[in-house]
């Protein structure tokens, strides 16, 4: 489905709405309830508190199956584990191997022109060049994309629930 200005999509806490280009995939979901997410830089921790509508958004610079199985993964490490985010430090050379960075608060920007895993600003997001300049907003019960993409599709995670 594609998405020419903006758009909401309604989306449940078990739901998963994926972003695709030719390059890269974003998986967004719900933060689903209140919930904190730390995060360690080079000087410090920051604890990024989300409320329950609030966005986690995984981008991956790859498509296909096996990065939509690490995409859920690692909302699940986030979500029901507790996983810390790291942020490397500018030039740190593992940014050019990583294959999916995250992004969390209330409204993400993809973009393709930063470095991968250096940014702890949490409303900017390393994306494929064709997904950058999407903005994606949490509304209540819903995510709103504003951009011209042309690739979107909402799935169930259910088999990533706590036991």
């Amino acid at each position: 489905m594609s998405v020419r200005e903006r758009r909401m999509f309604r989306i449940k806490k078990d739901e998963i709405l994926f972003i695709s280009g030719y390059n890269g995939l974003v998986g967004v979901v719900k933060s689903a309830e209140p919930r904190n997410i730390f995060m360690g830089t080079p000087q410090d921790e920051i604890v990024l508190s989300l409320d329950k509508d609030d966005l986690i958004a995984v981008s991956a610079f790859e498509t296909g199956p096996r990065i939509e199985k690490a995409i859920k993964c690692m909302i699940h490490l986030l979500r029901e584990i507790g996983a810390p985010l790291i942020v490397l430090e500018e030039g740190h050379p593992t940014s050019k191997r990583l294959k999916m960075v995250v992004s969390a608060g209330e409204t993400i920007k993809l973009d393709c022109n930063i470095t991968p895993g250096t940014h702890p600003e949490q409303d900017l997001l390393c994306s494929a060049p064709e997904l950058s300049g999407t903005i994606i907003k949490a509304a209540k019960d819903g995510i709103i994309i504003q951009g011209e993409v042309e690739n979107t599709r909402i799935e169930k995670i259910e088999n990533f629930k706590s036991p």
